[in-house]
């Protein structure tokens, strides 16, 4: 497409608030979209889709341009080239070919070529080995975009029906998710009369094989200790047919208000939240549930294709922060687990070190807890959606008298 200078000018706005100020690509873009609602669908999608893409590749386009990572126009002109787009007969453009770039590449170092941060790369490399390459290129793609029907109102059979009929496409993803579906145009969607129905949620196809994890049934008592806006206890309720007990927890109380919104939308009825202030309120809770579900804070590497900006947000210190919380978390939280019962100790991240290394910790360190089944999805090796980890632990039953 022929480029807009308005529409670039804009771009280079929203690219320099991520840069220069550290701010948040998706509020950054919703922001300008809202600012702009003369803008055609097209220019929506290149805004929207460009700018990640700066974001994601700004290491590699700024060393293909020889500049530092927060000068737009090099940066910008040389992404064009790369992708053979419209090159404007503007001031701030040079010469530049495809073929020079694509030569200047080769020689350039993994980490450059990746467009990761050097410690990054070294630490995806000392955690998964040779498949780090792979699982690092596929987090640089764009993600693809996933429904969950609302099985209280709903299936994904009737909901693919009811947006045909409003010009939204979409497919059933397998036959192992199927409350899924895979759509494209995504912001058609929230005006959709089914979504504003509850009769879906916006969800990754990965996200959604954490929940089934915890093994639920109607009747059952279940708290999400994680909870954040709630995306998987509202599944989780789904799953439970509205029926039982599901407590809802999270440090932040706005989250929780989201939440219930999102559940009376939902029809899930079921749902209690719950503010942690502080130790106390896990400690009340103590042996009283079936399922705990601990979707514990983490790097997010696995939904990296959703929030580029975050691997220029991330440090070693952040990541080791992160660690030693999750270790805290999964020790305090599972007593709320009754013997018998079982917790699933998940995470966003595709690195063993809050993984698979965690869930062992804790094993050796709690001989009444056992690992059942573990779930390991990383891009580009054993999942095309976004990378998650579950992990089954199964409490001890205690012995009869």
């Amino acid at each position: 497409m022929t480029v807009d200078r308005q529409l670039i000018s804009t771009l280079h706005t929203a690219f320099n608030s991520i840069t220069q100020q550290s701010l948040y690509a998706d509020k950054i873009i919703q922001h300008h979209i809202q600012d702009n609602p003369h803008w055609r669908r097209e220019d929506k999608a290149y805004f929207v889709t460009t700018l990640y893409d700066l974001v994601r590749f700004v290491r590699k386009l700024a060393y293909l341009s020889n500049v530092t990572e927060q000068d737009f126009w090099p940066i910008w002109q040389a992404y064009q080239v790369l992708n053979d787009g419209h090159i404007p007969d503007w001031e701030e453009m040079c010469e530049l070919t495809k073929s020079d770039l694509q030569a200047r590449l080769e020689s350039a170092p993994r980490a450059v070529q990746l467009s990761y941060p050097d410690w990054l790369d070294g630490l995806g490399e000392s955690q998964l080995g040779q498949h780090w390459p792979v699982v690092a290129e596929a987090l640089n793609r764009a993600p693809g975009y996933y429904l969950r029907a609302n099985t209280l109102k709903s299936s994904a059979q009737s909901l693919a029906g009811k947006l045909a009929k409003e010009q939204i496409a979409c497919e059933p993803v397998s036959s192992s998710l199927p409350d899924a579906l895979a759509i494209e145009a995504v912001d058609r969607v929230f005006r959709s009369s089914a979504f504003q129905a509850g009769e879906c949620e916006m969800q990754d196809a990965g996200s959604q094989q954490i929940a089934p994890l915890l093994d639920l049934a109607p009747g059952m008592k279940v708290v999400d200790a994680c909870a954040g806006a709630g995306g998987k206890s509202l599944h989780i309720a789904a799953l439970m047919n509205n029926k039982g007990r599901l407590l809802s927890m999270d440090i932040h109380q706005h989250k929780l208000d989201n939440l219930k919104k999102r559940a009376k939308r939902a029809g899930c009825h079921m749902i209690e939240t719950r503010v942690i202030k502080n130790n106390k309120t896990i400690k009340r809770l103590k042996d009283k549930f079936d399922r705990v579900l601990l979707d514990v804070p983490c790097s997010g590497t696995g939904v990296l294709r959703r929030n580029p900006d975050s691997k220029w947000h991330l440090s070693e210190q952040s990541i080791d922060k992160l660690i030693a919380l999750q270790a805290d978390l999964l020790q305090r939280y599972s007593q709320m687990c009754r013997p018998g019962g079982k917790l699933v100790y998940a995470t966003c991240s595709v690195l063993p070190v809050e993984n698979q290394q965690q869930v062992a910790q804790f094993l050796d360190a709690n001989p009444d807890w056992t690992l059942q089944q573990e779930l390991s999805l990383l891009p580009g090796i054993s999942s095309e959606f976004d990378g998650f980890y579950g992990a089954v632990l199964c409490r001890t039953e205690l012995p009869q008298d």
